[in-house]
This record gives C-alpha cells, structure tokens and sequence, in this order.
C-alpha cells in the first residue's frame, strides 16, 4: 500500500471506523447523471468508503411500542442518529486531513433524509427519492461487501449492521479489490425476509433492478421510495411508531406522501419525534429491512473459509468465527 492510501485507511480506524474501503472514480461510471463523484468534483480521482458497524442488541430489543420489554429508541439513536453524527466525524476530519496533504476532498450528509429535498421536482415527476450521492453505492463500489435483495450494501464482517459514509478526492489513492467472496444474501434460505416483514410493501417480490459497478452487473428488488418513507417516518403500523396511516394502493404518491406528512392523523407521538428530534439526531423508524435480515446468520458457514486478513478492518477474523 502506498504511503498515503495507509495513512488514510490506518487514521480512519484509528479514529474509529469499522471498515474502509477505497473505489477508484471509474467504478462509477454507471452511476445516474448528477449523482456521479466527478459532477460534484471534476477533479475526483478515488473515492473512499467507511462503515460503523452497528451492535446487534439495538436489533434484538427493537420493537412495537405496545410490547413489552421492547423498544426502538435504541435503534434511533445508536443505529441512526448518534452514527451519523460519528461517521460525520470521521470524514469532516479526513477531509481536512487530505486538504493539508494538498487534495480537494468533498463529503455528503449520511442521509437522505435531509439531503431529498433538492430533488422534490423530480420526485413528483419520477416518484422517487433521491439523495445527492449513494453511500450504498460507494461501499460496494469501494469492494466493502454485495448488495442484497433488500438493495443494502452487506459486508462479510456484518452483513446489514452498519452505516456508511463517503469522501470524493482528488487524492488517487490505491483500490481495494470489489468484493468475490461467497453470496452474502441468500434469499432462498430466508425466503424474502425482507420483502415479507416490510410494513409498507416497498419490495417487489418479484421485480429486479440492476447497476454496474466497474464490471460486475449487480441486481436488487426494484423498491419503491415513497412507500418507503412511510415507513421510515413512522406513519404507518409496524414501524415502532403510535401511527396509523394508510397508504393508497399501488406505487407510492409523492404528493399524497407529502399531504400525509402535515395529517392531523398523525399521532401526537409521532409528531412529536419528527418535528424536534428526526433525521440526524434519530431517525429511520422502522430499518426492518436493515436490523432483521439474516444474511449476517445465513452467510457465516460459507464465510468460514474466506479470507478477510487483507481487508481494510478493525474487526480480526477470529471474531467472525
């Protein structure tokens, strides 16, 4: 490795990311216009990826609020809002850090959720969401892990338990490889968890959408955004949220959403939680899709025997087993 790619990769882990991983900026060539690192950065040469990994109690102890002994505050707040706010850290540092060594450097909000609104025109038009670059997108780009069914980026280390941020350099750092091991999602052994547990049907069970990344092609469930939202906002049961909101039938309307956002049926709690507190301090009500999905158990027999020593890792191997 190169004197500044390990320092780069050696000072994330140090200051505390789980994983890191370096995409050069040809992988995303594919990527939609205007969501491409060199629209926002002509001079990008590399991009790089880190993951905090989220621990597995906050997923154990999620759920409604009339259950008892759950709850899904831990999981607002650890496994959204105070890990953004670490990973905002982390590359709000590198960025200055590589700007000292000589190297323009650009990093993006951790969510979408805040990030959306400079796309709401095309939203209406197109029906989807969009943040301003793909975090997802950049860790398996940057040879982090797969997509799954569920359209998550999935590590060999966590599979879904983690969150990842991103930095655009003119720095030309060195690669990591794209991620060969074995299959992280193995939809035949869980049957479509994802597709099956999620409150606002946002998965198709049987359509696929696909990208390429550098020269893998790449195939997920095609998901509906809006519908979606509902779900992450907390406007519908099954969500750990007190509100109970029906969604019309069919794809999601981004104007009714929207409508929907300001209904008094909105419970008081809910409210509450959007109005002083969502999207960077807490946020992402449900995540079912992201905290239950068992690829992590499902993958760790045939992960057994793949080699993680070369990666960009505080995590050793001995732990995985």
């Amino acid at each position: 490795m190169d004197a500044l790619t390990k320092k780069v990769v050696d000072t994330l882990l140090e200051w505390g990311a789980d994983l890191v991983g370096i995409a050069p900026v040809e992988r995303f060539e594919d990527a939609p216009e205007g969501h491409r690192p060199t629209d926002f950065l002509p001079q990008c040469k590399s991009v790089i990826s880190i993951a905090l990994h989220l621990f597995q109690g906050m997923a154990d102890v999620w759920g409604e609020y009339d259950q008892r002994y759950k709850t899904i505050t831990p999981y607002l707040f650890y496994g959204y809002g105070l890990t953004n706010w670490e990973s905002s850290r982390l590359v709000n540092r590198m960025a200055k850090l590589l700007e000292y060594e000589g190297y323009k450097t650009l990093a993006f909000m951790p969510t979408w959720i805040s990030s959306m609104t400079k796309y709401f025109n095309e939203t209406i038009i197109t029906g989807e969401i969009m943040a301003e670059f793909s975090h997802r997108h950049a860790a398996v780009a940057a040879g982090l892990g797969e997509f799954g069914l569920n359209g998550l980026a999935l590590t060999p280390e966590f599979g879904p338990m983690q969150r990842f941020n991103s930095l655009l350099t003119s720095a030309e750092l060195e690669p990591t490889p794209l991620y060969e091991g074995p299959p992280l999602c193995q939809p035949e052994l869980c049957g479509k968890k994802c597709v099956k547990i999620c409150p606002t049907q946002a998965f198709s069970p049987t359509e696929l959408q696909s990208c390429t990344i550098g020269d893998m092609r790449i195939s997920y469930a095609i998901h509906d955004n809006i519908r979606c939202a509902y779900g992450v906002t907390g406007l519908v049961k099954g969500t750990g949220s007190h509100s109970d909101l029906k969604i019309p039938e069919g794809p999601g309307q981004p104007l009714r959403y929207f409508a929907d956002m300001s209904s008094e049926q909105i419970h008081p709690y809910t409210k509450a939680m959007l109005e002083n507190c969502f999207g960077l301090i807490c946020g992402d009500f449900c995540g079912k899709c992201l905290h239950q999905c068992p690829s992590r158990t499902l993958s760790a027999e045939s992960l057994s025997e793949y080699d993680l020593s070369g990666r960009h890792s505080s995590v050793s191997r001995g732990w995985l087993a």
